[in-house]
């Protein structure tokens, strides 16, 4: 075996993510299978799991004889203890071991949550290098052109969505006379 046919559909990697999700409760929404790279002193490719709360689960794999072996789990980007058996040979010990880590995701979601609302929020930066007008009757004109331009693009969205209407009617009309011919 070897680091590079880890994929997410290799059997630990499979089992780990449908027993997280089931104990946790919610769908795993990305996983991200990393680079090969050397951690804690060994070869080991990393899986991450995006729940669907935006918490990770960060697994990190390495050959043991002829299976993988989870080494060392990361949740949030934080290095959790290992307790438990990690290989899914024997399922209700691996299904326990697991258990233990849905369980910190789920009991770290109130203190997570509030670091993400503490988080600031980039703003978009404005697209156009427009320039704020000064006074009050540049800003009148500035909206005048704003909601000419605006007129312009609904004319030809109503414009467009006619023809359209008018095609489906068409061919309800042709579809309909098509029917009443058989």
């Amino acid at each position: 075996m070897k680091l590079s046919e880890i994929t997410e559909k290799t059997t630990l990697v499979k089992d780990f993510a449908n027993r997280l999700a089931k104990t946790t409760r919610q769908a795993i929404v990305n996983t991200t299978i990393e680079k090969t790279k050397r951690v804690s002193g060994a070869s080991a490719r990393a899986v991450s799991f995006a729940l669907e709360n935006s918490q990770t689960v960060k697994i990190y794999l390495r050959v043991a004889g002829e299976a993988f072996d989870i080494f060392r789990i990361d949740i949030n980007g934080k290095m959790q203890k290992l307790a438990g058996d990690y290989s899914n040979d024997y399922a209700p010990s691996f299904n326990a071991s697991v258990d233990i880590i849905a369980n910190m995701v789920k009991q770290g979601q109130a203190a997570f949550d509030k670091r993400q609302a503490k988080k600031k929020v980039a703003l978009p930066k404005s697209r156009s290098p427009r320039t704020a007008p000064k006074n009050k009757a540049q800003q009148r004109n500035a909206l005048h052109d704003e909601i000419a331009v605006l007129d312009e693009k609904i004319a030809k969205r109503t414009a467009t969505k006619n023809e359209l209407q008018a095609q489906l009617d068409r061919l309800l009309t042709a579809k309909q006379g098509d029917a009443a011919d058989d």
